[in-house]
């Protein structure tokens, strides 16, 4: 799996950091400032578009909630293949791809629909 180098920041707006080295799976889950929380909850992974549009952000700064930050960086389509094969496979991650959502265009536009069309609370309980 691919690793990425993102510093993060603490809660209750300090501006001091450690930089670390995660894998892309903790990345996407955990510390993605935007997308984290909705692929967690939705269990949807994102387009290749998306994805880059996240990892050339750079991060966000959460005010009081913290923050990530790292160098803006994109990858390839083979790259996105290969960690989406993974992600999409591993059991632990219990993830799903959709392909009715490729057409969304920004981040706010798929973290939208991504909840519209998969929220949880939707979800039967079995």
């Amino acid at each position: 799996m691919r690793q990425i180098k993102i510093k993060i920041l603490p809660a209750m707006g300090s501006a001091d950091g450690s930089w670390e080295i995660v894998n892309f799976d903790d990345f996407l889950l955990r510390y993605s400032p935007r997308l984290a929380m909705h692929v967690s909850c939705t269990k949807q992974f994102p387009p290749f578009h998306i994805l880059n549009e996240e990892l050339l952000s750079g991060g966000a700064d959460q005010g009081m909630s913290g923050g990530c930050h790292w160098k803006p960086l994109e990858i390839t389509e083979q790259e996105y293949e290969d960690i989406r094969e993974e992600m999409l496979t591993s059991p632990s991650h219990n993830l799903e791809y959709d392909p009715s959502l490729e057409d969304r265009k920004t981040i706010n536009k798929w973290c939208g629909a991504a909840l519209s069309h998969h929220n949880p609370r939707n979800r039967s309980v079995t």
